[in-house]
């Protein structure tokens, strides 16, 4: 595993999928033909599956270690869980194993960071135990942004049990809060002093970046502000899983235009191969610089 340095902090990947998955056309509603082509040289084929135009992505967590705490920004699908989607259905990996490969085993996690509350993102918030959901995590605190979480609870009202977010709301996020492990966050909230947090709602209702700053350097975890390299370079293609399509293009050209500002290594949550990089203006909109490290 590859350990980049932030000041003193250190910043590891562990994976859990990665897979090619929708085509262009049908994740992002502005899509445009020529103005993907013109960027394929460089997408294919980590990036783009050759041959098929179908979007690669990542579904991986980010451990954060700061030297005060071990957090864990976002965790993946999770084992044993019953979902719609076939390549998500009741997994079987060994992504605990490759935490502790990577010297994080699940006791010494302080903090959980979900930047939302998508399936995608909080399966391994719980693992199965004698037919329960039980924390994954069992000395760590698990923060959601408050605005992210009265938004599903409300739809799970209305909706019924197990049907929000492909029934992760119900396996993944309630039984955190039924141990008493959730602290519901506002953006003023600072769980390490390295740590800042912002809103750039749009993709679900309390979307959040948390940003990690020492030693002069800063580094930018945006959850799913962007699914894919190719919106740094178009920033209004959101995908067909924004809550609000217009809003998540405002926040994402923000996202992009603070990260410029700071030169801030930006970790976004489904980005295949090197996965982070640093933002460039570049005419009226935005190049990526990868950070090679993977």
């Amino acid at each position: 595993m590859t350990v980049r340095r932030i000041g003193g902090a250190t910043i590891e990947k562990v994976e859990e999928l990665c897979a090619a998955g929708f085509r262009p056309n049908r994740m992002f509603p502005k899509f445009d033909q020529q103005a993907f082509d013109a960027q394929k040289h460089w997408m294919v084929p980590v990036h783009v599956e050759a041959g098929s135009d179908r979007l690669v992505g990542s579904v991986h967590t980010w451990i954060l270690k700061t030297g005060r705490h071990t957090i864990l920004i976002d965790t993946c699908l999770g084992n044993d869980k019953a979902r719609h989607n076939p390549g998500w259905n009741k997994l079987d990996t060994p992504f605990l194993n490759r935490l502790r490969a990577c010297g994080c085993p699940p006791e010494s996690v302080d903090f959980v960071m979900c930047t939302h509350l998508h399936v995608d993102h909080v399966g391994w918030n719980t693992k199965l135990e004698n037919g329960r959901w039980v924390p994954t995590f069992p000395n760590a605190k698990y923060l959601f942004a408050k605005r992210e979480y009265a938004h599903w609870e409300t739809e799970q009202s209305t909706q019924g049990e197990g049907k929000v977010n492909d029934g992760s709301f119900d396996d993944s996020v309630l039984p955190i809060v039924e141990a008493g492990k959730a602290v519901m966050i506002e953006s003023d909230h600072q769980p390490d002093p390295l740590l800042t947090i912002k809103d750039y709602p749009g993709h679900t209702p309390g979307s959040i970046a948390i940003n990690l700053r020492d030693g002069g350097r800063t580094a930018t975890f945006s959850g799913d502000i962007m699914h894919h390299p190719i919106q740094v370079y178009h920033p209004d293609w959101s995908s067909q899983f924004c809550w609000d399509q217009e809003m998540s293009a405002r926040s994402r050209r923000q996202l992009l235009e603070d990260c410029v500002e700071s030169n801030a290594l930006l970790c976004p949550a489904h980005f295949p191969g090197a996965n982070a990089g640093y933002v460039k203006p570049e005419g009226s909109s935005f190049r990526f610089d990868w950070d090679e490290q993977r």
